[in-house]
C-alpha cells in the first residue's frame, strides 16, 4: 500500500498572526481537526505591535514588545487547543504593525522574501499538505504582514506543487499522489452586509463592524465551509487572544444571534476554479497526478 493511503489528509493554513487563525478561519481548522484531517497553522510574525498594558517609564520599547509578543504566544496556545490544531509552528518574524516606519527594516513585510519563502517551502515539504490556504494578495484586511503572508505562501506553494509533479513524473513513481489545492480567505458582500446589519442592530450604530472594504461579490466565492457545528470551538478560540481590544470586539459581534447557517469563506486558486456549483469541502475534487 502506499505511505500517502495511510495517512490522514492534512490541511495548512499560513497566517501573520496570532489570532488571525481563530478569528479568520477557527470554524474550518475545529471542523476538520474533529474529522481526522491533520491540521498544521504557521504563524509569521510574534505579534509584537499588538495591544498590550501601557507604557511604563523606563521600560525599554523592545522589552515591551517582548512581553506582547510572549503573551500573545500564551494566548495562540489556548486557542490551538480550542480549535484541537494538530501542529503549530510559530516562525516569530517581528510584528510590522500597521504602519512600520523607516526605520522598522527588521520586521516581517521589510524583510527579503526568499528566506521566509524557503522556510516555508521546507515546512510543506515536511508536512506534505493536500491544502494550503492563505490570504488573497490584498491581505483581506490590507495589512501590510497580511499582504506579505499572501506573497511569500504563494511562491512557496508553486514550488511544493511543481516538486510534487516533477516527483510523480519520473520513471518509477506511483502516480498516487494528488495535486495538492490552494485557497485564498475571503468574505462575501451578502454574509458581510448581514453581519454588520445585526451587529449594529442588537449592539447599536456605534459598535464596531468589520469594513465594508473588506467584503468581495458573491459570485467570487467558490467556496463555503458550513462550521455550524463547531461555532462554540471558534468563539471560544477568538475569546483566548483576551489581550486584543480587536478580538474581544469581533468576539462581541460574533456572539450575536443570526438566523443565518454559520460558514466560512475561501476562494480557490489551485487548481483553477471550473465554475458550476461551490465546493462544500477543502478537500473535495482534488486530481490525481
Amino acid at each position: 500500500m502506499n505511505p500517502q493511503e495511510n495517512r490522514p489528509p492534512t490541511l495548512m493554513v499560513v497566517h501573520a498572526h496570532p489570532d488571525d487563525e481563530a478569528s479568520q478561519t477557527g470554524g474550518t481548522l475545529a471542523r476538520y481537526a474533529a474529522s481526522g484531517a491533520r491540521t498544521v497553522v504557521v504563524v509569521c510574525t510574534d505579534g509584537s505591535r499588538g495591544d498590550g498594558p501601557d507604557d511604563a517609564p523606563g521600560v525599554p520599547r523592545a522589552d515591551r514588545a517582548a512581553q506582547i509578543a510572549a503573551r500573545r504566544s500564551h494566548e495562540l496556545g489556548r486557542a490551538r487547543a480550542a480549535l484541537g490544531i494538530s501542529d503549530l509552528v510559530e516562525l516569530g518574524y517581528p510584528d510590522s504593525g500597521t504602519s512600520p516606519s523607516a526605520a522598522d527594516s527588521d520586521v516581517f513585510s521589510r524583510r527579503p522574501g526568499e528566506p521566509i519563502i524557503r522556510r516555508l517551502e521546507v515546512l510543506m515539504g515536511q508536512y506534505e499538505p493536500d491544502v494550503v490556504v492563505t490570504y488573497p494578495p490584498n491581505g483581506l484586511t490590507f495589512h501590510p504582514d497580511h499582504i506579505r503572508t499572501n506573497e511569500v505562501t504563494t511562491a512557496a506553494f508553486e514550488r511544493y506543487a511543481h516538486a510534487i509533479g516533477a516527483a510523480d513524473q519520473t520513471p518509477g513513481a506511483s502516480g498516487t499522489r494528488k495535486e495538492p489545492k490552494f485557497y485564498h480567505i475571503a468574505l462575501s458582500i451578502s454574509r458581510l452586509k448581514t453581519l454588520r446589519s445585526r451587529i449594529e442592530r442588537v449592539l447599536g450604530p456605534n459598535v464596531w463592524t468589520p469594513p465594508i472594504e473588506i467584503g468581495i461579490p458573491d459570485d467570487s466565492i467558490t467556496t463555503s465551509v458550513d462550521v455550524s457545528g463547531f461555532w462554540d470551538a471558534k468563539l471560544k478560540a477568538v475569546a483566548a487572544h483576551e489581550s486584543q481590544a480587536d478580538a474581544n470586539d469581533l468576539l462581541r459581534a460574533l456572539r450575536v444571534p443570526g438566523g443565518e447557517t454559520p460558514v466560512e469563506e475561501y476562494i480557490r486558486v489551485l487548481p483553477a476554479w471550473p465554475g458550476g456549483k461551490r465546493e462544500d469541502d477543502l478537500f473535495a475534487s482534488r486530481v490525481q497526478l
